[in-house]
């Protein structure tokens, strides 16, 4: 089915609304940065809008930020979680805390939040902080290729549509 030209161009500009910047390296490298600074927090389900509005906010490629907050995902949330603690709680010079099912408390339950989103901040950080450089020299490597190894038009390597 062929579409008119009008409508493939209505289609196209909200694709590109909606994804935010596909022909920046830098805006998919902020994506994935965003995307990897959300993704071992411990809220299962809230992910997908923690990265949506950080992208939107850092005015990242979002399709980039969905992508790597996906780290967390079902089979990888609770080892994700249990890292986050154990990370929290040698940032705080604490012991593990022990959640026995039988005698959970709030001060226990408390302590592992706490450490749980310390832990998450952390890893967080460290996840974006490794994730960028290596999404932007991919997003570098993507583009060129994709241009016929074009040199950049700019100095810091972007280029316009």
């Amino acid at each position: 089915m062929v579409l008119p030209d009008r409508w493939r161009r209505r289609l196209r500009d909200a694709w590109r609304a909606a994804v935010g910047p596909t022909r920046n390296p830098r805006a998919v490298a902020r994506g994935v940065a965003a995307g990897l600074l959300v993704a071992p927090t411990p809220v299962l389900g809230l992910h997908t809008w923690m990265a949506l509005g950080l992208a939107t906010a850092l005015r990242a490629n979002r399709a980039a930020a969905l992508l790597a907050s996906n780290l967390s995902n079902p089979v990888t949330f609770l080892p994700l979680a249990l890292l986050d603690v154990r990370v929290g709680t040698w940032l705080l010079g604490r012991p593990m805390p022990e959640l026995a099912v039988d005698e959970i408390s709030r001060a226990r339950l408390g302590e592992a939040l706490l450490a749980a989103w310390l832990g998450a901040v952390a890893l967080g950080v460290a996840l974006a902080a490794a994730g960028y450089p290596a999404a932007l020299a991919a997003a570098r490597r993507r583009l060129a290729v994709v241009d016929g190894d074009q040199p950049p038009s700019s100095p810091s390597g972007e280029r316009s549509l």
